[in-house]
């Protein structure tokens, strides 16, 4: 990441971001996401979020440098903590683990209302993310994929509407109903393979161990006949 400018992955999450929100952004370190979406005018005001001391004052720094400190206030806190009653519309919890993000939605009351968005970038684990989402009410509406460095990573986009739901093991890996018509970015096809490769590797170092990997197998498997059915 260059100056204030985001890189690939926090720019997929500022296009989930809905004009004219109330952004908390979580883990925001130098707050390049909150000052992006301000200078773009995208967004009326934002918290800059931390739980550390160094993030923060970084952030205030960088905030006070782009003149929006009457758009964007900088808050030393766990996760969500203390922002009930502020008005927030949409929230942004990147670069960090699915587990993670799981537990700072979970301690955060007000994000349970259908008109609270919630913009996820888990750096890793998005699987035990997506099994939170679905098991405690919260769906997916959208979801895209970045490349940052060789690595490529998710940004989900959910709600909370109260429905649970049990995924599958590739719906919790993948995202679940990606319906046979809808195409696929090359970026996904890519993290599919590197996923069955992984899993490939898995599977042999279980068998060697004599360990079962009946269920390794039966994902490789399904992730390689999306990758027929998909090119």
């Amino acid at each position: 990441m260059t100056g204030l400018i985001p890189d690939a992955r926090l720019r997929s999450a500022a296009d989930f971001v809905r004009p004219g929100a109330c952004l908390a952004d979580v883990g925001c370190d130098h707050a390049i996401l909150p000052v992006w979406l301000c200078r773009q005018g995208k967004v009326r005001c934002a918290y800059a979020c931390d739980i550390a001391a160094g993030p923060c004052e970084r952030a205030r720094a960088a905030v006070s440098r782009a003149g929006l400190s009457d758009c964007i206030r900088v808050v030393q806190t766990d996760g969500l903590q203390g922002l009930e009653g502020c008005g927030i519309t949409d929230v942004s919890i990147c670069g960090m683990g699915g587990e993670l993000i799981a537990r700072i939605i979970s301690d955060a009351c007000f994000v349970r209302d259908p008109a609270v968005r919630l913009i996820l970038g888990p750096m890793s684990k998005p699987a035990a993310l997506r099994r939170y989402l679905a098991e405690n009410g919260f769906a997916v509406a959208a979801e895209s994929i970045s490349e940052v460095s060789g690595k490529l990573y998710f940004c989900l986009c959910a709600s909370f509407d109260g429905r649970t739901r049990t995924l599958s093991p590739f719906a919790a890996e993948f995202g679940e109903d990606i319906p046979a018509e809808t195409p696929v970015s090359p970026l996904f096809l890519r993290y599919l393979a590197q996923k069955k490769a992984a899993l490939l590797r898995r599977c042999r170092g279980l068998a060697q161990a004599g360990l079962p990997h009946e269920g390794e197998d039966a994902l490789a498997e399904e992730i390689e006949r999306f990758i027929h059915d998909r090119t």
